[in-house]
């Protein structure tokens, strides 16, 4: 009897639960919000155009400002950063395994290459690019113009870049590198590089002019040919390539026939020795005999 008595409790209990939780609602219980689609996220470009204080420039997936050094010869192959002044430490190599880009940068304009300590490092145009040490957050250009001889990337792109050697200083070249020359026998905005001349020493001309902070805008113009064509350039002197130079690097037009130098911007334009004058020819005056006659004292 007392069994069943608390069986009946018992069953009476969990009727009263269940029917009160039917009949009442938790204060914390919260109708879930509509999910929305998940977005589509673009992969992020491992080259990138961003921000900075000089424009807009070429820097890696997170930021980093990259540069290219004015020693180097773009396609060689090869870095000029290396060893002195642990230039490789303050100057990292960049490198990415796979380059992609987004518009208006074309991954046809990148490369990789392996140095000679075994580092692999990523060209633009030839032009091996790096990191700055010193650049410790994005957008940071603290390499710009360091010795007159590092660069940021910037965009629109280069259309006049300079070179340095040790034997001709720095100097003019195209993008992709080509040496630019001056001509000694053009007057400031008039080429005389005509016909055959102009056939072994094509005129350079870039529609606009994007340069290397240590280059003043002002300083390139236009020269209209007497053909109607246009070329650029540089403090009044036209600017030519050299047909002879077979790629970036190559300055085998320097001092052609005493008159081609590369367009050097150091301020000074080049001096040509002039030839010395060829001596006139030395006129022997012809002496006319002259003839006296003598008459007799009559005047005949």
């Amino acid at each position: 009897m007392r069994t069943t008595v608390l069986a009946g409790l018992v069953s009476l209990a969990i009727v009263a639960v269940l029917m009160a939780g039917c009949t009442s609602s938790s204060p914390s219980q919260t109708t879930p919000l509509p999910t929305s689609p998940q977005a589509t996220v673009a992969p992020a470009g491992t080259i990138k155009i961003s921000d900075s204080p000089l424009g807009k420039i070429l820097t890696d997936a997170n930021g980093r400002t990259l540069y290219y050094f004015v020693n180097d010869v773009p396609g060689s192959g090869a870095s000029s950063c290396t060893g002195a002044l642990n230039c490789s430490t303050t100057w990292p190599a960049f490198f990415v395994g796979t380059v992609t880009v987004s518009p208006p940068l074309d991954p046809a304009d990148f490369s990789s290459f392996t140095r000679a300590d075994g580092q692999q490092q990523i060209s633009w145009y030839g032009w091996p690019l790096y990191y700055f040490a010193k650049d410790a957050s994005p957008g940071d250009v603290n390499g710009e113009n360091v010795l007159k001889k590092w660069y940021v990337i910037k965009e629109p792109e280069y259309t006049v870049m300079v070179a340095s050697t040790p034997a001709l200083g720095t100097y003019l070249t195209d993008t992709s590198g080509k040496t630019l020359y001056y001509y000694g026998k053009d007057s400031t905005g008039t080429s005389a590089c005509t016909g055959a001349c102009l056939a072994n020493w094509p005129a350079f001309y870039a529609s606009s002019v994007v340069a290397p902070s240590l280059l003043n805008a002002s300083d390139f113009g236009t020269v209209t040919r007497a053909d109607g064509t246009m070329q650029s350039s540089y403090r009044g002197r036209p600017l030519y390539y050299f047909g002879g130079d077979s790629g970036p690097g190559t300055t085998k037009g320097e001092g052609v026939i005493n008159s081609w130098a590369v367009a050097n911007i150091s301020g000074t334009l080049p001096v040509f020795a002039t030839p010395a004058p060829t001596p006139a020819p030395t006129t022997v005056p012809t002496t006319v005999p002259t003839t006296i006659i003598y008459y007799g004292s009559g005047g005949y």
